[in-house]
C-alpha cells in the first residue's frame, strides 16, 4: 500500500508523534511518513507517462536476480556495473511510487541488494569492482569471466550508485543506516583528491590511478560527492580549467579541451549527463543554459536536415555492442565512435532514453512531441524499451538495457517530484557521514570527509522546514 495522501497538518502530526503527544484515531494513519511532509508531488502523471513507466519496468521484472538483488545490465546477460545498479535503484523507487510493486516486494528487493553491496568483495579491498556477476555477486571482468583480483574501480559509477542510495535513504528511511554503511566501507583515499576524481585500473600486477571524468559526467558525479562532503571543487563546476565551447548551428556547446590523443579518454558530449544532472541535482546558473543548448542544438539539426536527433551513448544490438553517439567529440560534431575512436557512423541512432528525457524535461516544446512520436513504438512489450532507432535505416536498435529503462523510469519520477537529490538535501534528509560513522574504527583509514561530523544523527527527529 502506498503512502496515503497527507493532510495539510501532516508534518505537525508527525512532530506530535515524535514528541509522544497523544494522537487522535484519525491522525494515526499519517504517522511514519515524515519524508512526505517535505517531498511533495509537483505534477500529476499523464496516462502516456504511466504507460512509458510500465513498459520500462518490464525490463526489471525480467532481469532481476532474487539471490543477490542485482539486475542484469543487458537483457538476460548476468553481469552488472555500479552505474547500472544505481539505475536499478532509481527504477525500483519509481515502481514503488507508482504502485507497480507492493511495499513488501520493494523491501525484499532493496534488502537483498543492500546485503550484496554490504558484503561483496571489493577491488583491492578499496571499492567496488567495475563489474560483478549478478547470479552470485562475485567480481568479474567485462566479459563476465570470474576474476580473483578484479579489473578496477570506476568512481563515476560509484557516484551514480551513491546518488540513488541517498534518494533511497531519503524516501525510505528504514534503509538509511545500511545504505550509509555500504558507502562507508569504501576507501576514498585514492578516488577523490585535489578537487578531482580518480579511477583505478589493473594493468598486470600494477594498479594505475587515473583521473576520471570529462565535462558533463564529471560535473554530474562531482556534485554528488561534493554533497557528501568531499572536495570536488574542480570536478563539480562546468567552468573549470578544462572547459571550453564550440559553435554548432549557431549554438554554443560546451566540451572538455583535454586532448584524447594525449590522455586516452574521449571528451564525448552527449545528452544523458546534462539531463541527469538537471533531473537529479536541479538546475543552477551554470547548468541551465547548457541544458537549453543541448536541447536546442539537436532541435536545430532536425530543422536543418529533417533527421530527428537525440544522441547519447548506448548499447547496440550488433558489433561492436556499444557506441557513443555524440553532439561533439574529438573536434567533430555528430560523430558516432567506439571508446577507442573507431568510426561507427553507420550505427548512429536516436537514443530512446535521450529522446524521452529531453521531451519530458521540456514537455511544452513542439520538438518534444516530435521526439516522443519518433520513439513511441521502440519497445518490446515483454522486455522494455529498446535502446533506440537507427538513423541509417537499420530499424530499431533492439539492445535492451538496465540503463535505458532505468533512465526512463527516473525521468518519470522526476516528472512527479522534481529533482529528488536536491529535494532531499533541502529537506535535510540526505545521507551524511556524521560523527557515528567517523568515530567507527572500521572506517578510520577510509578518508571519509569530516565536514558533516555535527550533522543530525537521526533525520527523523530533526526539524526540517516543509518544502514550499
Amino acid at each position: 500500500m502506498a503512502a496515503p495522501d497527507l493532510p495539510k497538518n501532516a508534518c505537525e502530526i508527525n512532530a506530535n508523534a515524535m514528541s509522544s503527544t497523544t494522537l487522535t484515531e484519525d491522525e494515526m494513519p499519517f504517522v511514519g511518513y515524515p519524508e512526505r511532509c517535505c517531498l511533495k508531488r509537483k505534477n500529476i502523471l499523464s496516462e502516456q507517462e504511466l504507460d512509458m513507466a510500465r513498459i520500462a519496468w518490464k525490463y526489471f521484472e525480467k532481469n532481476y536476480q532474487a539471490k543477490t538483488g542485482l539486475v542484469n545490465s543487458a537483457n538476460q546477460y548476468p553481469s552488472t556495473t555500479m552505474w547500472d545498479t544505481g539505475s536499478s535503484i532509481a527504477a525500483t523507487l519509481t515502481a514503488r511510487e507508482l504502485e507497480f510493486i507492493s511495499q513488501k516486494e520493494f523491501d525484499d528487493r532493496i534488502t537483498a541488494l543492500l546485503a550484496t553491496l554490504n558484503t561483496m568483495r571489493l577491488f583491492n579491498e578499496e571499492a567496488p569492482n567495475k563489474a560483478y556477476n549478478t547470479l552470485d555477486g562475485e567480481m568479474s571482468d567485462y566479459n563476465n569471466k570470474p576474476t580473483q583480483d578484479g579489473i578496477g574501480v570506476s568512481t563515476l559509477d560509484l557516484a551514480r550508485l551513491s546518488q540513488w542510495l541517498n534518494v533511497l535513504s531519503c524516501m525510505h528511511p528504514k534503509h538509511r543506516l545500511i545504505a550509509r554503511q555500504v558507502m562507508a566501507r569504501w576507501k576514498y583515499c585514492r578516488l577523490i583528491k585535489n578537487g578531482e576524481m580518480y579511477g583505478l585500473s589493473r594493468e598486470g600486477k600494477q594498479i594505475q590511478v587515473l583521473q576520471e571524468g570529462r565535462l558533463g559526467y564529471e560535473q554530474y558525479a562531482g556534485k554528488i560527492f561534493s554533497r557528501l562532503g568531499f572536495d570536488t571543487g574542480i570536478s563539480k563546476t562546468y567552468r573549470n580549467k578544462h572547459a571550453t565551447a564550440t559553435d554548432i548551428y549557431g549554438v554554443s556547446i560546451p566540451y572538455d579541451k583535454r586532448d584524447p590523443k594525449d590522455l586516452g579518454a574521449y571528451n564525448y558530449v552527449v545528452t544523458e549527463s546534462f539531463y541527469m544532472d538537471a533531473m537529479e541535482n536541479g538546475l543552477d546558473p551554470e547548468l541551465s543554459p547548457l541544458v537549453d543548448n543541448i536541447y536546442k542544438v539537436q532541435q536545430k539539426r532536425w530543422e536543418q536536415t529533417g533527421q530527428v536527433t537525440a544522441v547519447s551513448e548506448d548499447n547496440v544490438d550488433r558489433d561492436p555492442w556499444f557506441v557513443y553517439n555524440t553532439i561533439f567529440v574529438a573536434g567533430k560534431p555528430w560523430s558516432a565512435i567506439t571508446d577507442t575512436g573507431r568510426d561507427m557512423s553507420q550505427l548512429r541512432s536516436v537514443s530512446t532514453k535521450a529522446a524521452i528525457s529531453m521531451a519530458l524535461f521540456k514537455p511544452r516544446e513542439f520538438y518534444s512531441k516530435v521526439l516522443i512520436d519518433h520513439v513511441r513504438s521502440a519497445y518490446d512489450p515483454d522486455y522494455g524499451w529498446y535502446s533506440g532507432v537507427y538513423e541509417t535505416g537499420l530499424g530499431y536498435n533492439k539492445a535492451l538495457t538496465a540503463n535505458t529503462n532505468g533512465v526512463i523510469l527516473e525521468t518519470i519520477l522526476y516528472r512527479a517530484y522534481g529533482p529528488l537529490a536536491e529535494g532531499c538535501r533541502q529537506c535535510q534528509r540526505h545521507l551524511q557521514f556524521d560523527r557515528l560513522v567517523l568515530e567507527d574504527k572500521r572506517y578510520a583509514d577510509h578518508c571519509l570527509p569530516t565536514g558533516q561530523a555535527n550533522a543530525c544523527v537521526n533525520p527523523d527527529l530533526c526539524a526540517a522546514a516543509p518544502r514550499k
